[in-house]
């Protein structure tokens, strides 16, 4: 069997200052054909999990794309990512089979669905017979193109995200069995008229506990292959907006039809339970400094990394700086003019500049700071800290310690101190650009987790944005709407190729798995 597999990934705040441009994704560079499934860190998540299924048949590298969650596709890079993937598509085929790892929240400024766009060139190209796979983050955003077009999906089922591996080993084998003739998918999903805040979407916290367990529960019927839920990511102004249900069984559409309304009843039912009153970052500071553990870890979820902000708030730094703490406390700042500058002044100069409040100037201004260059790390191979974020330099003033990056990085990880330096188990403060993934990239350091709302571009307050292009009504923007799940409209999946291996024609010279 030949198995394609392509990795293009990237979330989308439409809200956010910085477009996703051409150079946003070069970062990360580009990977091509074989080059996809030799470069390390395509060994990860979903595609991992490919491998693990598909490494012992002839998987055949596609195209890899991923760029930092930041604003809009522009249509100059739409036009770059796609010509990219058809050609390395069309240079792949002939296909048995094709897995997709993608995140499900990819908009663009001339199509508000990428990942939509990404799977029906898949199919217009690989043609009606050949199965597609799909992975998705929890928080995509599916849409009935997506679905169209799909034989297969499955989603994250935790938050902290962190069975990425079982997600896509699962779409695989499902993908296998397809191809022998022992599973024939159909999928069906239900869109759900609601957006929720992301700080509340705790896989193992009701209410989406509730939501978790019922999916299992699906799954322990033999006929049903996958069952799910896409939470949305919140910080997406786009027409097709919105929770969904979606559920894979085995040639059953009505049961799969029957499945996914039931996951869309209860999320429905639940719909009030996501808003809770987030914490002030004043009232988080008051509570970390009172606390007798440390290392106290605080979200500045309203300035998340992988959610749309740009990283650069200062509303932390300027206050722990005001209060002159007497134990370590670390922050990052994302700044590549102040990290540039400390690293031409070197290691062990003294400095003053403007730092952070650059980028989003919506809701930050720099803070004028001094002290003294810790550290100064160039970008180079061996080093602990992610290539992806540039040079990278500390800044300590007093007992407050700044770690500046050149360009966004992995806000849930206490690599971004340990990786500078910094030894996170000295620290009383820490702030972590995240929401709830720093729940487990900390889980091993911190001794209490705090949430601390600041002004910022992924805001935990939905009501605050200005909201435009979602279909109305939706909740939370009309709260008192109703919604029937046991009538909404059905999106159903590609379900037209005949798969099994004895229907399809022999290639010359093929040998059958």
């Amino acid at each position: 069997m030949r198995i394609g597999i392509a990795k293009i990934m990237q979330e989308t705040s439409t809200f956010s200052t910085q477009p996703t441009d051409l150079a946003a994704m070069m970062v990360h560079q580009v990977y091509h054909g074989q080059d996809v499934l030799w470069q390390p860190t395509m060994w990860e998540g979903f595609v991992e999990g490919f491998l693990d299924v598909v490494r012992h048949l002839d998987a055949v590298g596609v195209t890899k794309v991923t760029a930092m969650p930041a604003g809009n596709l522009t249509a100059a890079a739409q036009a770059h990512l796609l010509a990219w993937f058809e050609a390395d598509l069309r240079a792949a085929m002939p296909l048995d089979g094709l897995l997709l790892s993608l995140h499900g929240a990819f908009a663009g400024d001339l199509d508000p669905d990428i990942d939509g766009l990404l799977i029906e060139r898949a199919r217009q190209l690989v043609g009606p017979d050949v199965p597609i796979g799909v992975c998705l983050d929890l928080h995509a955003n599916l849409t009935q193109r997506m679905v169209a077009h799909a034989d297969i999906i499955d989603v994250m089922h935790t938050h902290p995200h962190v069975d990425m591996k079982e997600v896509g080993a699962r779409v695989a084998r499902t993908l296998v069995a397809t191809l022998a003739g022992k599973v024939r998918p159909a999928v069906v999903a239900v869109k759900i008229p609601m957006f929720t805040p992301a700080e509340t979407q705790i896989s193992d916290e009701p209410p989406l506990r509730d939501l978790m367990e019922m999916t299992r529960r699906q799954e322990s019927n033999p006929r049903v292959l996958h069952s799910a839920v896409c939470a949305v990511q919140p910080w997406m102004d786009v027409p097709e907006m919105g929770w969904c249900a979606v559920v894979t069984t085995d040639g059953d559409m009505d049961l799969a039809a029957v499945k996914a309304r039931e996951l869309a009843a209860l999320a429905w039912s639940q719909r009030r339970d996501y808003t809770r009153p987030c914490p002030g970052y004043m009232e988080a500071l008051d509570a970390a400094f009172a606390a007798e553990v440390r290392p106290v870890v605080i979200a500045d979820l309203n300035d998340l990394m992988t959610g749309g902000g740009t990283g650069d708030s200062t509303w932390y730094l300027k206050e722990l700086l005001k209060r002159n703490p007497a134990d370590p406390c670390y922050v990052t700042v994302v700044d590549p003019e102040a990290v540039a500058r400390m690293a031409a002044a070197g290691e062990g100069a003294r400095v003053t500049l403007e730092l952070g409040g650059k980028q989003d100037h919506l809701h930050s201004t720099p803070a004028r700071v001094s002290g003294r260059v810790l550290k100064v790390m160039p970008v180079a191979p061996d080093r602990e800290l992610p290539e992806t974020i540039g040079l990278t330099a500390v800044l300590q003033m007093g007992q407050v310690y700044a770690v500046v990056f050149e360009r966004l990085g992995p806000g849930a990880d206490p690599m971004l101190y340990s990786g500078a330096g910094l030894d996170p188990t000295c620290a009383k403060i820490m702030i972590a650009k995240s929401v709830v993934d720093f729940r487990h990239g900390y889980k091993d350091v911190a001794r209490l987790f705090l949430l601390g709302a600041a002004p910022g571009l992924a805001p935990c307050d939905l009501l605050s944005l200005p909201w435009h292009r979602v279909q109305r009504p939706i909740v939370p923007l009309d709260p008192e709407m109703e919604w029937n799940p046991m009538a909404a409209p059905l999106y159903r999946g590609h379900g037209r190729a005949q798969f099994a291996a004895d229907q399809r024609p022999s290639r010359e010279g093929e040998v059958r798995e």
